[in-house]
C-alpha cells in the first residue's frame, strides 16, 4: 500500500504542479513577456521624444530670427497687393531723389507659374537729370517690396541751348516691372 500512496501522492503533485504552471506561471509568463516588450518599445519611444524634443527646442531658440525674417519676406512680398504702400514708397523715392515727376499704372495681380504666388506689372515714368534717375533707380531696388525691373528706356527730352547751359539734359525714363504678392490660396490665384 506504502507504493500506492506513494503513486498517488506523486500523481497528486504532478497535477498539481501541472495545474500551478498552466494557471499560474504560464500567465504571470506571458505577462513579464509582455510587460518587457512593452518596456523596451516605451524606451525606444522615449528616445524618439528626446530627439523630437532637442529638436523643437533648438527651433525655439531660433524662433525671433525666423519671426524676424518672415517680417522681413511678408514686407517684400506682401500677401495683398498693397499698392497703396508702393505708390507711397515711389513717391518718396520720387523726392530724395530730385525727379520732376513721376507717374505710376499698375495691372490687377495675375498668377505665376509659382503656386502661391501672384505679380502685378507696374510702369513708373518720370522726368529728370542723369543723376536723378540714376538716384531714384537706386532707391527703388532699396525698397522694401520686392520689385523685378524688366525694362528701362531712357530718352533725351528735347530742350533749348539756353536749358542745356542751366544743367543736364532733361531725360524720360520709363520703368516696367513686377511686384509679387503671396496668395493664399494657390489655386485661386491673384488676390
Amino acid at each position: 500500500m506504502n507504493k500506492k500512496l506513494i503513486a498517488v501522492a506523486g500523481g497528486i503533485a504532478v497535477v498539481v504542479l501541472a495545474g500551478w504552471w498552466f494557471v499560474l506561471w504560464g500567465p504571470a509568463g506571458d505577462a513579464v513577456t509582455a510587460a518587457e516588450t512593452r518596456f523596451r518599445n516605451a524606451k525606444g519611444q522615449t528616445t524618439q521624444l528626446e530627439v523630437h524634443r532637442d529638436r523643437l527646442l533648438a527651433i525655439q531658440k531660433e524662433l525671433p530670427q525666423m519671426q524676424s525674417r518672415l517680417q522681413t519676406l511678408s514686407a517684400a512680398v506682401p500677401d495683398r497687393a498693397a499698392m497703396s504702400d508702393f505708390l507711397l514708397a515711389a513717391s518718396e523715392a520720387e523726392a530724395d531723389s530730385g525727379l520732376d515727376f513721376l507717374t505710376v499704372s499698375a495691372s490687377p495681380p495675375t498668377p505665376t507659374l509659382t503656386p502661391g504666388l501672384s505679380t502685378v506689372s507696374v510702369q513708373l515714368t518720370g522726368t529728370g537729370g542723369y543723376f536723378q534717375m540714376l538716384d531714384f533707380i537706386n532707391r527703388l531696388q532699396s525698397m522694401h517690396r520686392v520689385m523685378v525691373i524688366k525694362n528701362l528706356t531712357v530718352v533725351a527730352n528735347q530742350f533749348s541751348e539756353e536749358a542745356e547751359l542751366l544743367g543736364p539734359p532733361n531725360l524720360s525714363v520709363t520703368i516696367s516691372g513686377d511686384l509679387f504678392v503671396a496668395t493664399l490660396d494657390p489655386e485661386a490665384g491673384a488676390v
